[in-house]
């Protein structure tokens, strides 16, 4: 049985699948958030939900080199969109992981290869939750949409805390940073599904994308972890 699932999410037909679904999912979207006239945040929304579900798929199947190319650029969209949609949170993740991108296009081989979690990496971690912390404390509530509840800001302040651990942790080439995105794109479903409710442009898109992620983060932890691959 783990064979089996190890097989079908290392398998071609599933990222073709898993692509063509996705980037099905981001047209509809776009297409639904259609303002009347082109937007520049509902064209980054959509361009920056192609890159988006590239970079991750890349990553999943531990292709560091293009994956983190790619990721300096989809950053950047994403970094403008946050900041449009006032999710500091992700705005700070944005160029926070845009910068990690762009250690791991300089670091990482073409293909990335797993290794242990250490306690250096467990401490640099918990500074950078610390750090960040501090900094959504001052700031997290600047850019919020008008009228947003407190559970918005709580959201944003916890996904900031998971995605900043989780990037460092996936360009280090550890297999729990996984189980730290599947956290995050909960939460993450749910601030996106905010946003879709007070009608905010390109919001859709990022909803569709984070679904597509959750799936991508499961097939990233099976294979990262090994889970079936020597039976």
């Amino acid at each position: 049985m783990k064979h089996s699932i190890y097989k079908l999410v290392k398998s071609r037909q599933w990222d073709v699948g898993w692509l063509i679904l996705g980037f099905a999912l981001v047209i509809v979207s776009a297409v639904h958030d259609w303002p009347g006239q082109i937007q520049a945040v509902w064209a980054t929304s959509l361009i920056g939900g192609f890159l988006g579900m590239t970079i991750v798929l890349l990553f999943a199947n531990q292709k560091g080199k293009l994956g983190s190319g790619l990721g300096v650029v989809g950053a950047g969209f994403d970094t403008f969109n946050y900041y449009n949609y006032g999710a500091l949170g992700n705005v700070f993740v944005g160029v926070y992981c845009g910068l990690l991108y762009l250690k791991g296009f300089f670091t990482l081989g073409k293909d990335i290869k797993v290794t242990k979690t250490t306690n250096l990496n467990l401490v640099i971690a918990l500074g950078l939750a610390v750090v960040g912390g501090v900094v959504l404390y001052f700031f997290a509530d600047t850019i919020l949409p008008e009228g947003a509840p407190l559970w918005v800001l709580v959201l944003n302040v916890a996904i900031f805390l998971v995605q900043v651990i989780s990037q460092y942790l996936m360009v280090e080439g550890k297999a729990i940073s996984w189980i730290g995105w599947i956290i995050a794109n909960f939460m993450n479903i749910a601030l996106n599904g905010y946003f879709v409710s007070i009608g905010t442009s390109g919001a859709l898109i990022y909803l569709a994308m984070t679904v597509m992620y959750q799936l991508n983060s499961f097939k990233a932890a099976f294979l990262w972890y090994g889970y079936g691959e020597e039976e």
